[in-house]
């Protein structure tokens, strides 16, 4: 894909810069690509290798279908510490406990006998499939379990379930009767306030304050052409009835059935005008909000008739051109993604699982069935050059190496069990209501 003639598609700022990196410099390549279960970590010039990635290295094991790599370390090394190795995520422990150990949680119930949708094909992890498992699911606990809330539903990489459930819920006394598996893949339950999102994407969503970048750097350039990764604002009454500015990222241009085209951005940072400009350009409006995804965070933005808009990110020499959104029918597995921010520029990260939330609305008589990509961007813990991904990345497009729209940046969970998730809004969700990538 080629640049409007005379026009760059360098950043003019490039925000972030100790946590920005050329594309897949994240990665330490192997000869072997270690996704691949019959190769043996554990024998020959696979171990030596991977005992020589970092020093101190006492032992290196995996975990459940080697979803990711565990390096145990008598110390942890200095950064930047690599995302995958031979293509499969990564964390490091210390003998002391620093540092992390597993990716997902671990509170499986022994109950493992009790096991529901016994049939259902696992290998077929398309966001069909998981919203229909999900509906049966929800249906099932509806039913049988009414008491038990169940808020949203992951699927990870470790062929285990994780089920979000409410608060309420008190786990010991209600685990006889919980599902332990569904199909052959175990289950764990975990209460709404361990996820520990950021409290503005609790519903009814809430005005979010001002998101601060990580770095002093950020990109605020007013571009005449736009693209996905700028910068736009907009106004929105904050809590206590004052106007403020709020700042997201611009995500992709896409058109409907009749090719009308539309941008997207974040929902939540959209005010009550619906006027959308860049952030250093207040004067002129670029467009306004049309549409919303139902509770999905996707705005879809009319822009004006003298606005110019590119399909290509900034800095994208090397990757991929955009290729088309990703759909319902997709089973991609588990890929690399890739995403450039006015907060961030360009950010890596690795998907590790799939989820649906449950949203239910007293004007609907069936629930929303609403899929996520759960990336993994690095490790968080005892690590001094961790990244993170600030309120503004919202609405960032996320995609693959093959160019796919996998989804858009919700939100980045900095701390807690599940911190150094980035979760983004499946595109599939945009694709089934008839939406596709402008060319």
């Amino acid at each position: 894909m080629s640049s409007p003639s005379g026009v760059t598609n360098k950043r003019r700022i490039t925000p972030s810069a100790e946590l920005s990196a050329p594309w897949s410099s994240r990665h330490v390549l192997t000869p072997f690509q270690l996704r691949d279960l019959s190769i043996d970590i554990f024998k020959g010039e696979v171990r030596d290798l991977l005992y020589d990635i970092f020093p101190k290295t006492n032992n290196v094991t995996e975990a459940r279908f080697r979803c990711h790599l565990i390096f145990q370390v008598d110390e942890l090394p200095k950064g930047p510490w690599p995302l995958t190795v031979g293509g499969v995520p990564i964390t490091i422990l210390e003998k002391n406990t620093r540092g992390r150990f597993v990716l997902f949680h671990n509170g499986f119930l022994d109950n493992l006998s009790l096991v529901i949708c016994k049939h259902y094909n696992m290998d077929n992890l398309c966001d069909n499939s998981l919203r229909s498992l999900s509906a049966y699911i929800y249906e099932l606990f509806k039913d049988n379990m009414p008491n038990i809330r169940i808020i949203e539903v992951i699927f990870t990489s470790a062929h285990t379930v994780e089920i979000v459930i409410g608060d309420h819920v008190q786990i010991g006394q209600a685990r006889r009767i919980l599902p332990g598996k569904i199909a052959d893949w175990p289950v764990a339950y975990v209460r709404d306030h361990k996820i520990q999102r950021p409290r503005w994407t609790d519903r009814p969503a809430k005005s979010p304050a001002q998101p601060q970048p990580e770095s002093d750097i950020v990109d605020t350039t007013a571009y005449d052409v736009l693209r996905p990764g700028v910068m736009i604002s907009s106004e929105k009454l904050a809590d206590n009835g004052h106007p403020a500015v709020l700042s997201t990222t611009s995500g992709i241009l896409v058109k409907d059935g009749l090719g009308v085209s539309f941008m997207t951005a974040a929902s939540h940072s959209i005010g009550e005008s619906k006027a959308i400009w860049q952030s250093n350009r207040p004067d002129k409006i670029i467009g306004r909000a049309t549409t919303e995804i139902p509770y999905t965070d996707i705005s879809l933005i009319r822009l004006t008739t003298d606005v110019r808009f590119h399909n290509e990110t900034f800095d994208s020499a090397g990757t991929p051109s955009f290729s088309r959104l990703g759909t319902s029918e997709d089973n991609l597995g588990w890929t690399n993604c890739h995403l450039n921010s006015s907060f961030t520029g360009n950010m890596e990260s690795t998907i590790v699982a799939k989820s649906v939330r449950i949203e239910e609305s007293e004007g609907e008589d069936q629930p929303r069935y609403v899929v996520y990509n759960w990336a993994y961007t690095g490790q968080v813990e005892d690590n001094e050059e961790k990244v993170h991904y600030p309120d503004g990345t919202s609405g960032s497009a996320v995609w693959n190496d093959d160019g796919i729209i996998l989804g858009f940046h919700h939100y980045y969970i900095p701390e807690g069990p599940y911190a150094g998730f980035s979760c983004s809004v499946s595109a599939s969700e945009l694709a089934k209501d008839g939406y596709s990538l402008v060319k």
